[in-house]
């Protein structure tokens, strides 16, 4: 049984400022629309989650706290943030005021993750320990999982997997690593829009970007840069519940 107090945070920012990586691919109100999309899925599955209680969104955007709002998110202002990392220490800390104890910290970009994903993260991290979430490139970070009474000091972009252990180290823990397929699938990139419709997901982003076409628009620029699912039904190596499909977990140094 998950703490009564888990928290599941997004930062997120202004929708037309969003996915400007894409701007070659997309046009600014597809951009926007995708954007405001993602984010519906997310927290959808986070607000499914049985595990989660609460679910906060942490922004400085009235477009995404009207929509967070409107999916029953509660909406923390993140303060000015400059960047991913200011925006989740404003989250953490608005958690820890309203009485928060058990938080996992994840993007509003990876549409395809479930609820069972984020109730995995919680649980694992409910046995005081630090769950890291690694990106499948870049050497990135795709979400984390703590308690606040040992808070990790989150330091998401790139080569930030490193960064998230070496945090977990000086707070004496050793980390849980879940590899995960659909939390690792960020979109950011028109070769993770191709990866992300392959899954054939029952989400409103894929049925979005079948709407307008996408396939159609590949010039074959795509080829050779479609990355790996990683670990992609792969065992599970710890019992923290992290058998259901795309996910496996394991213990640094085990």
């Amino acid at each position: 049984m998950t703490s009564p107090d888990a928290w599941v945070i997004v930062p997120a920012k202004m929708f037309l400022r969003a996915k400007q990586r894409l701007s070659s691919f997309l046009t600014a109100s597809e951009r926007a629309t995708l954007a405001r999309t993602m984010l519906t899925d997310v927290l959808e599955a986070a607000c499914s989650a049985p595990t989660s209680k609460k679910v906060a969104v942490v922004t400085s955007a009235d477009d995404v706290a009207r929509e967070a709002a409107r999916l029953g998110a509660v909406v923390i202002d993140d303060g000015g943030a400059n960047g991913t990392n200011e925006a989740i220490a404003a989250g953490l800390a608005g958690v820890e005021k309203r009485g928060g104890r058990l938080v996992v910290a994840l993007p509003s970009d990876v549409p395809a993750i479930m609820s069972e994903d984020i109730s995995t993260l919680l649980q694992a991290a409910e046995r005081n320990r630090v769950v890291i979430v690694p990106a499948p490139r870049d050497g990135g970070t795709n979400a984390v999982a703590f308690t606040l009474a040992r808070p990790l000091q989150p330091c998401f972009g790139p080569d930030s997997f490193a960064r998230h252990i070496a945090a977990a180290d000086r707070l004496g823990i050793d980390p849980i690593v879940c590899r995960n397929a659909r939390i690792g699938l960020d979109l950011d990139s028109p070769a993770d829009l191709f990866d992300f419709l392959d899954l054939s997901t029952l989400t409103a982003t894929d049925r979005y970007l079948r709407s307008i076409n996408l396939r159609e628009r590949r010039r074959g620029g795509g080829a050779g840069h479609s990355r790996p699912i990683v670990d992609a039904g792969a065992g599970n190596e710890f019992d923290v519940g992290c058998a259901n499909e795309g996910s496996s977990v394991v213990i640094r140094g085990a």
